[in-house]
């Protein structure tokens, strides 16, 4: 959370009364870093040892995703406090009076608050979330509008690290995202599993809201209020619609670029973004239909970008073919259709790989990884499914190019491919049996994109996930 508007208030009377002596009523302690001066009530040295670290190892990246130089941050450095007790920093005058009360963070552009909360991860996650919101004033001014400036600060805030979890010795489900990483402290880097994040719940809004059929659209969430409240949907929203747009080249230059303007909180900020991205506006709605859709956690942003624009072709009555890769998520055909039936006909055999476990007999090695892959054809495997469709099953998905007149995002259509009677094989687990040809007519109502997936988790390096698949189907379109 962050009020530029009261940042000159702030300033005038506040640092003067501050000092880094002990909170009336509680023991404190210091940690230091380069960019980081963090005072904590919370009797736990390592966890503040670890959240100065991660803050100087953060400052470099955020300063190479704007463009700058890593000497930019060169003697920049804010106070930062971890509060158990948020009354006795109140009473201190650490906090002080003229601050609204805030649910987990707040940040000026010489300070941050953070309330302690009881996960690694959320603690380590708030610290760089408006970390980031200083350093914006710093290079800045400000931080933009609301969807701008919480986004870009949930997007730098996410992170992977293994090797504090490898020092630290951090276990169970807490160190999980930890272990899972590089050698190096990373930020804008995705979750891969609910353990791994805890208290982040990004993903867990959004799939609510999916599930629902009450998804916002783009348009409304770059209209949202100045003053977020620390309302969790709406960070969810900002941070949704921040990953999609740096995803995305067409996009993603336009979109740091405008933290230049950062001083601005009004409308225009957000006028001036959409200037630089008109002409390709349709389809970067048409987009954030399918990342909405596709949001869960193992979601890889470089596998799930769909190669969709304004400026494909019509379809021009020939059969288009498309092979489908079962690594990566929705593929377009590279055309649009207009209205009318097309027939859609699917060949083919993918590896879906169905399960790494661990081999708990082994006299050589007890932790030995075993890996057991399924042979799937369009029609699926259907002794396991995600989201309601058996893995391995070819899907296709009518995205229609978006009307000035679209008032909320839609649920995706998706639809499957039947199998033709007459060709079935047996995969080399006991039961399963699948087409290997596949065939639906699809309609098309009005001026769309066609989609194809092959069904699986996301992810890699676990059970039943995409990344981890090998081959594709062959797809014909036809009319």
């Amino acid at each position: 959370m962050w009020h530029c508007s009261k940042f000159v208030l702030l300033l005038g009377g506040f640092f003067s009364i501050w000092n880094a002596s002990a909170v009336a009523g509680a023991e404190t302690v210091t940690r230091q870093g380069v960019h980081l001066r963090l005072t904590s009530d919370v009797a736990d040295e390592r966890l503040l040892d670890d959240l100065v670290s991660a803050f100087d190892a953060a400052v470099p990246q955020w300063l190479a995703f704007w463009g700058f130089p890593a000497d930019r941050a060169t003697g920049w450095r804010i106070d930062g406090f971890l509060m158990e007790d948020v009354d006795a920093f109140r009473r201190d005058g650490k906090l002080p009076g003229h601050i609204p009360d805030f649910k987990n963070g707040f940040a000026t552009p010489d300070a941050i608050w953070i309330q302690r909360q009881s996960s690694i991860y959320y603690n380590r996650h708030l610290v760089l979330h408006e970390g980031v919101h200083a350093l914006a004033f710093e290079l800045f001014g400000g931080g933009g509008p609301s969807w701008y400036m919480e986004g870009t600060a949930e997007l730098l805030a996410t992170h992977r690290d293994r090797s504090e979890a490898l020092r630290s010795g951090f276990s169970g489900a807490e160190a999980g995202l930890l272990a899972q990483a590089e050698t190096s402290f990373r930020v804008n880097e995705l979750p891969r599993r609910r353990e791994d994040s805890s208290m982040w719940g990004r993903y867990r809004v959004i799939e609510k809201r999916r599930e629902s059929g009450s998804l916002p659209t783009l348009a409304s969430v770059m209209k949202l209020p100045t003053n977020l409240q620390g309302d969790v949907n709406s960070y969810a929203w900002c941070w949704a619609a921040s990953l999609m747009l740096t995803a995305y080249p067409e996009t993603r230059d336009a979109f740091i670029a405008a933290a230049r303007n950062g001083r601005d909180q009004s409308p225009s900020f957000t006028t001036r973004f959409y200037r630089e991205i008109g002409d390709q506006w349709p389809a970067v709605r048409a987009r954030w239909r399918v990342w909405m859709d596709d949001l869960e956690y193992g979601f890889d942003r470089d596998a799930y970008r769909v190669n969709l624009s304004t400026d494909d072709p019509r379809y021009d009555g020939a059969p288009v073919n498309l092979a489908v890769d079962s690594r990566r998520g929705w593929q377009s055909t590279g055309v649009w259709f207009p209205a009318g039936t097309v027939r859609v006909q699917a060949s083919g055999q993918c590896v879906v790989v169905a399960e790494a476990t661990l081999q708990q007999d082994s006299d050589d090695d007890p932790n030995a990884i075993v890996h057991r892959d399924w042979i799937s054809t369009p029609a699926g495997i259907t002794v396991r499914y995600h989201r309601g469709a058996p893995i391995g099953q070819l899907q296709v998905c009518v995205l229609p190019i978006p009307s000035s007149g679209d008032k909320q995002t839609a649920p995706l259509r998706v639809q499957s491919l039947n199998t033709a009677p007459n060709g079935a094989v047996r995969s080399n687990v006991s039961g399963v049996v699948s087409g290997t040809v596949a065939f639906r007519e699809v309609q098309i109502d009005r001026p769309s994109w066609l989609l194809f997936r092959i069904n699986d988790v996301p992810g890699e390096i676990g059970r039943y996930q995409r990344a981890d698949n090998r081959g594709e189907y062959q797809v014909q379109v036809s009319r």
